[in-house]
C-alpha cells in the first residue's frame, strides 16, 4: 500500500513538472478593466471602465459606470453606468501596453498611504488575468516608473468619453 503510493506521488510529480509555460506566448488578453477609487472625493468616487474585445473581432465593447460617495440629487451627474463600441485597433493598443507592465519595478512603484486614490488595471482572458493596482500613482510617476500606467489609464478614461480633468482631480 505505501509502495503504490510512493509511486503514484512519483508520477504525478513527473507530470506536473513537465507541464512548462513557455514564457514567450504572449497572454491572450479580452478584456481590460480599469477602477479608480478616491477616498476624498464625492463626485466621481468610484469609476470602473471594462472593455472587451467583441466575438466578431472588429470592435470591443466599453461599460461605464461611475458613481458618488452620497448619493443625493447634488451629485447625480455623477453616477453613470453608458455602453459604447471602440475600435478593435484601439483595443489592441491598450493591450499590448497592458502586456508591457510586467517591466514595472513594484518594489519601487508601492507607496501606501491613508488617504488619496487607489488605481487598478486588470487585463486578461477567460479568468487568467493580471492585475496591477496602485496608490496614487499620479503622485511622483516619473520616481516611481508608472508613467505607462499612468498614460493607459488616462487613455481608457478619454475613450469612454468622460472627462479626466473630472474624474483623476484631488
Amino acid at each position: 500500500m505505501i509502495k503504490n503510493y510512493f509511486y503514484i506521488t512519483i508520477i504525478a510529480f513527473i507530470f506536473l513538472n513537465c507541464q512548462k509555460r513557455d514564457s514567450n506566448i504572449p497572454q491572450k488578453i479580452d478584456e481590460i478593466e480599469f477602477s479608480y477609487i478616491n477616498s476624498r472625493r464625492i463626485p466621481f468616487n468610484e469609476v470602473k471602465i471594462k472593455i472587451a474585445r467583441m466575438s466578431s473581432n472588429d470592435s470591443a465593447l466599453v461599460f461605464v459606470q461611475t458613481r458618488p460617495a452620497i448619493y443625493t440629487t447634488r451629485w447625480e451627474y455623477s453616477k453613470i453606468e453608458k455602453f459604447m463600441t471602440i475600435d478593435i485597433k484601439i483595443f489592441n493598443k491598450f493591450a499590448d501596453v497592458a502586456s508591457s507592465f510586467n517591466k514595472i519595478n513594484i518594489g519601487k512603484a508601492f507607496a501606501d498611504e491613508k488617504d488619496g486614490s487607489t488605481w487598478q488595471i486588470q487585463f486578461g482572458s477567460k479568468g487568467k488575468n493580471q492585475s496591477y493596482s496602485f496608490w496614487s500613482p499620479d503622485y511622483d510617476t516619473q520616481k516611481r516608473g508608472l508613467t505607462t500606467f499612468v498614460n493607459l489609464s488616462e487613455q481608457i478614461i478619454e475613450v469612454s468619453k468622460l472627462k479626466k480633468e473630472e474624474i483623476l482631480e484631488d
